[in-house]
């Protein structure tokens, strides 16, 4: 009990420092980063996209790693690549710098730790898979809701590039170690992993990408894994012409947010729960539903009390996703190749989110309202969630009888 509690302390020590690269952290830097360049809101966030898609493309080959290399070696390497990251941003002396920066912050933060817990998590955890991954996911919205304030507090005494240093030797002789510590004991975690994969026939075969993609389970799941980011983040980025076609105030969308965090919590809790009690083929087709009624309270609805509704519909959408997508690959293709797997998701789900701004402000300088878009995308929505169908028959289907194989 007391390693399990260790080892869930070690996924949430990732997914908290992961938010040294996450947008909503990074973000905060902006002024100053632009002030001390001369950098214009345009070129800024072309520097940190780029950084982004570069990271999207490396995390296909790196993450990939943490299904051959030792969980401890990876961590190590995972978190002296932050620390290194946070030291170049604090010495950057030109544009080009903060933006390999970026690539460093975006790939062993954003990236690869989020990948490191989701996947210690879903491979290490059998019967309590969805709980662990639930409780670690907590550590995102703690991040949310604490990392804002406390830099307010540490950029009092010291300057932007003085806290980025900080940060640096924090990670290095602090959460390095600490990360290690609660590491120890790993290599008895693993045999007995491995003794149970050779129990159940879990192969140590290898398992490409160009495979992956060409089987029909993860064409057909892929969808609605990606349809909840992809739709919030184009959301949350045009919330100013939202509030416009609403009649809005932005004070009002800033209040509701804390339902979309709330309900984002209480839904990853509540799935974890359901998921280790009945698999995540009973709730795969569904957890795309309220995504789908929050886009038609958007398209249908102008009341002020519809904004939090709308938040925090979709709130549910995105707090199951993460980890009921994770449990669906853990069920459908075993432990062994979850980072080959969560890696390609990983940088699919990069490349939407990037994408999804520049689509809902095409649709708009087109002359389409934010009502007819957000009605379009319900329907694109629901219809994720019915191809999703299939593979979570065939889940359920491999839950009532273990020995029910499906291959590639």
């Amino acid at each position: 009990m007391v390693q399990n509690l260790r080892f869930l302390g070690f996924g949430l020590a990732c997914t908290l420092a992961s938010n040294f690269g996450q947008t909503f952290f990074i973000s905060l830097f902006g002024a100053y980063i632009r002030d001390d360049f001369g950098l214009s809101h345009g070129e800024f966030g072309s520097l940190y996209g780029g950084a982004t898609f570069i990271s999207a493309g490396i995390i296909l080959w790196a993450g990939r790693q943490i299904d051959r290399v030792d969980l401890r070696a990876f961590a190590a390497v995972v978190l002296v690549g932050l620390a290194l990251s946070c030291a170049l941003m604090a010495v950057a002396y030109s544009p080009w710098i903060v933006a390999i920066s970026f690539v460093g912050l975006r790939l062993f933060g954003q990236g690869l730790l989020r990948h490191t817990a989701v996947i210690s998590m879903a491979r290490y955890f059998d019967t309590a898979r969805g709980r662990a991954m639930s409780v670690v996911g907590l550590g995102f919205p703690f991040a949310e809701a604490t990392f804002p304030w406390l830099l307010v507090l540490i950029l009092s005494p010291l300057t932007w590039r003085e806290a980025w240093g900080g940060f640096a030797l924090y990670i290095i002789a602090l959460h390095l170690p600490l990360a290690l510590w609660l590491l120890k004991g790993h290599g008895v975690r693993h045999a007995k992993l491995e003794e149970r994969l050779k129990a159940e026939d879990q192969a140590d075969t290898s398992l490409s990408q160009r495979q992956l993609v060409g089987d029909w389970r993860f064409q057909m799941i892929v969808p609605a894994a990606l349809m909840g980011p992809f739709i919030m983040t184009g959301l949350f980025f045009h919330q100013v012409a939202i509030a416009t076609s609403k009649g809005w105030d932005l004070s009002l969308l800033a209040a509701s947010f804390p339902a979309f965090a709330g309900a984002s919590v209480l839904s990853s809790l509540l799935t974890g729960s359901l998921v280790d009690k009945h698999g995540p083929g009973q709730v795969l087709p569904l957890f795309v539903l309220p995504l789908t009624l929050s886009l038609l309270v958007v398209a249908l609805l102008d009341q002020p009390w519809s904004a939090p509704l709308y938040l925090g519909l979709g709130g549910l959408t995105v707090g199951a996703s993460s980890m009921l997508i994770s449990a669906a690959w853990a069920e459908t293709y075993g432990v062994r190749h979850l980072g080959a797997i969560r890696s390609l998701t990983s940088s699919l789900a990069v490349i939407s989110t990037a994408l999804a701004p520049m689509l809902v402000g095409w649709l708009l300088d087109a002359g389409l309202q934010i009502s007819s878009i957000a009605l379009g995308a319900a329907c694109l929505t629901f219809t994720t969630g019915l191809l999703a169908m299939a593979p979570a028959r065939a889940l359920r289907e491999k839950k009532q009888n273990p020995a029910h194989k499906q291959n590639l």
